[in-house]
């Protein structure tokens, strides 16, 4: 295994166009850092191949002949990557030109750095909250997509704000994380169960409890066009994200709340948000 080389792992399903622009900006990225590239394909309707040889002549493409998951996918790259470092980037995110480096930078300047993780923005500019806390009982009512939070407010009870110099953070999002392979692997990587959603906040849950401190780096930047990456719905991937929410409670706080009152409150928060989303314009989330 080659030292310092990061292994990147895109996973897509129909994710041109946006496809090309990520690859176009991670060569820029990554061009004096010793890499590979592997893309994993979630059974695309359109061979994403074409797209990946022209930016990188080299990469290696698995076509998977089933939708296994997000975190899934991003366990099979992890597999079969050589890099002593995993850096998963999602399609629809377009990386400043030194973001890996900053990443990089960051992970070896920390005592037992478990998952570093960079700071997105939206197309127009302005910040995008990735980082959050872990979630408990009091505070996913105000997470991002609760619909108190978009009524009332106060979702910083649950997302993290921006910050001007790396900070430890006890969650950090998959959109573009750096983490070293042998610390992914010794976890298992992603958890499974969770097809979309929360494999990256239950990871970072597993790699605080053993100590490892989780950053958020802003001189690692990039675009993040949320949602463009996938052909899945804005429907449905509420419905995942109120899924996968369920099970992370089930599986880190297993109590009667989780098993029987939580579902009825996460059912309700999501009949409210298809409501809320049939009368606004497409935007941000």
């Amino acid at each position: 295994m080659a030292t310092d080389k990061i292994s990147v792992i895109v996973v897509t399903c129909n994710s041109l166009p946006s496809l090309g622009g990520c690859l176009a900006g991670l060569a820029g990225a990554v061009a004096a850092i010793d890499h590979e590239l592997l893309v994993v394909d979630n059974n695309s309707t359109e061979d994403p191949s074409p797209v990946v040889r022209r930016h990188f002549p080299e990469a290696r493409v698995q076509v998977l002949g089933k939708n296994v998951g997000f975190a899934a996918a991003c366990n099979r790259g992890a597999r079969a990557a050589k890099g002593m470092f995993l850096l998963f980037l999602n399609p629809d995110v377009i990386l400043d030109g030194g973001a890996v480096n900053s990443l990089l930078a960051a992970l070896k300047s920390y005592h037992k750095p478990g998952a570093v993780a960079g700071r997105m923005r939206y197309p127009d500019g302005g910040f995008q909250p990735t980082c959050r806390r872990f979630p408990t009982v009091g505070n996913i009512v105000f997470s991002r997509g609760s619909v108190l939070s978009r009524l009332f407010g106060g979702n910083t009870l649950y997302t993290l704000p921006d910050y001007e110099e790396t900070m430890p953070v006890p969650a950090v999002a998959a959109t573009v994380m750096l983490i070293r392979r042998s610390l992914f692997m010794l976890l298992k990587g992603f958890d499974e169960r969770f097809f979309m959603y929360m494999e990256d906040t239950d990871l970072s849950k597993r790699l605080s409890t053993l100590g490892y401190v989780n950053l958020f780096v802003p001189t690692a930047g990039a675009v993040h066009d949320w949602g463009r990456g996938s052909d899945a719905g804005r429907i449905r991937r509420s419905w995942l994200h109120h899924n996968s929410m369920w099970k992370y409670f089930l599986k880190h706080l297993p109590n009667g709340f989780s098993l029987l009152v939580l579902p009825l409150i996460l059912t309700t928060n999501f009949l409210f948000t298809l409501a809320i989303a049939a009368l606004q314009p497409r935007g941000r989330k």
